[in-house]
C-alpha cells in the first residue's frame, strides 16, 4: 500500500511507528557534506550529531538549514553556524541556507546553495542529520528534489523524546508524531514530497 492511500483516520501506534520509524540507521560511510535540518527546537541536538560527525572525519563540509524561526535575533541557520564555530568547526567548512521555511525549502534552497558553491557535481553523498521522527520525510523529499545520482547517510539521537523509543510516552509527543505522519500523507497528495510503498 502507498503512503498516500492510508486514511488518517485508522492511524494507529503500531502503523505510525512503521511510517515514520522505519527508516535506516547510519551506514557509518564517509561523504561530502554534513546536511542538518533546522528546527527551532532541536537545533542544538541536531548541530551537536553534525559536529561529532565532522570532527570524526566523516565529512569535511557541513551545510546548515533554516529561516523559518528567529533563534534571540537571529535565523536558525545563523545561530547553527555560529554554535558549530564556537565548537571547532572552521569558518570555511560551513555552508548556509537561512532562507528556507520548512523542510522542501530546506532541500531546494541547499540545492541551490550545492550549486552556487560549485561543488553540487562533486556530491557523491550527504550524511543527513534531522531527528529519527522527521527522517521519513527528509527522505522523500531528497528523493524528489535531489540529483539522482547522491547517496545518503542518515544520523539522528536515537534517545530523545520523538525517537523510537520514547515518542509514545507522553501526551504531548504523541500528538506531535501523529501530526507529523498527517502531514506526511498530505504533502504526498499535493505532490510536494515523493510517496513510498509500505508493507502493512
Amino acid at each position: 500500500m502507498k503512503l498516500s492511500q492510508i486514511d488518517e483516520a485508522n492511524l494507529n501506534d503500531k502503523l505510525v511507528d512503521k511510517i515514520l520509524f522505519s527508516v535506516p540507521v547510519d551506514d557509518l560511510a564517509v561523504g561530502d557534506c554534513i546536511f542538518v535540518f533546522g528546527s527551532f527546537k532541536e537545533w542544538k541536538d541536531r548541530m551537536d550529531i553534525a559536529i561529532d560527525l565532522y570532527k570524526e572525519g566523516r565529512a569535511p563540509l557541513i551545510l546548515v538549514s533554516g529561516g523559518a524561526k528567529e533563534i534571540g535575533n537571529k535565523k536558525e541557520a545563523l545561530v547553527m553556524r555560529e554554535y558549530a564555530i564556537n565548537n571547532g568547526v572552521r569558518l570555511e567548512d560551513i555552508l548556509v541556507d537561512d532562507e528556507s521555511l520548512n523542510t522542501t525549502e530546506n532541500v531546494l534552497c541547499s540545492l541551490l546553495v550545492l550549486h552556487r558553491a560549485k561543488i553540487l557535481p562533486k556530491i557523491k553523498r550527504l550524511l543527513i542529520v534531522s531527528s529519527q521522527h522527521h527522517i521519513r520525510r527528509c527522505m522523500l523529499t531528497l528523493s524528489k528534489y535531489m540529483p539522482r545520482n547522491i547517496e545518503y547517510s542518515y544520523c539522528y539521537n536515537k534517545k530523545d523524546k520523538f525517537s523510537r523509543i520514547n515518542w509514545y510516552k507522553e501526551k504531548n509527543s504523541k500528538k506531535t508524531i501523529y501530526d507529523e505522519v498527517k502531514n506526511t500523507i498530505k504533502y504526498i497528495r499535493e505532490s510536494i514530497i515523493d510517496d513510498f510503498e509500505l508493507s502493512i
